[in-house]
């Protein structure tokens, strides 16, 4: 698998990293030179150059690419422009967006992208479903404006019981996707394991089951 990455700022240069790590090639991209340099020995290839220049893009090939990954996110009007450019002109299979805001998230959809991240506002929702009356919760994910995935830590007073005698998985409608005891994941575990001490939870249902789960 291969990923054209444009934009080297912290997330693009971040998720450049992260993909090199599983083996993925990655051709890097910015109009700095400084930051190609920083991820020259790290990306498979890596290039500088005018991002607005149609001559530009046409010459790095991104058609061979998996996916394109516009990750310019504080400048609206150009990631716009370039979204448009790659899935209308260069008419490319797989584009993903960064976006800043709600507006500009709506308005790269307009443009054509194929994916829409907002890491900014995930990381917020995220964040705030572990502080406060969530702090049991480890991680978070929203599956939409109510509901959502969580990992915790089993909680004490289920040390002993059976997973199919716990409240949390028959009045408060919440679901056991996977138990990690002693790094070995189970998915959907019976009934009748006995919760023990140290078993990590991931669990799914409405954000208030899932705060009520591990209380």
């Amino acid at each position: 698998m291969n990923v054209a990455i444009l934009g080297l700022g912290r997330f693009g240069s971040q998720l450049a990293e992260e993909l090199v790590a599983i083996g993925v090639e990655v051709l890097a991209v910015d109009r700095d030179d400084a930051r190609v340099n920083e991820l020259s020995e790290t990306a498979t290839l890596a290039a500088a150059g005018d991002l607005s220049d149609f001559e530009f893009l046409q010459s790095l090939a991104l058609g061979d690419y998996d996916s394109v990954v516009v990750a310019i996110g504080s400048e609206v009007a150009t990631s716009v422009l370039l979204t448009l450019t790659l899935k209308r002109r260069l008419k490319l299979k797989h584009v993903v967006a960064k976006a800043s805001t709600n507006d500009h998230a709506e308005a790269l959809r307009l443009a054509g992208a194929d994916l829409v991240i907002s890491p900014e506002q995930e990381a917020a929702i995220r964040l705030a479903h572990t502080l406060g009356p969530s702090s049991h919760l480890e991680e978070y994910m929203s599956l939409g404006p109510t509901y959502g995935v969580a990992k915790l830590k089993a909680p004490i007073n289920a040390v002993g019981r059976t997973i199919g005698s716990l409240e949390a998985f028959t009045r408060h409608n919440v679901v056991l996707l996977a138990m990690v005891r002693n790094d070995l994941v189970t998915f959907r575990p019976d009934r009748d394991v006995v919760v023990e001490d140290g078993d990590v939870w991931l669990i799914a249902g409405e954000d208030e089951q899932l705060r009520r789960a591990g209380s």
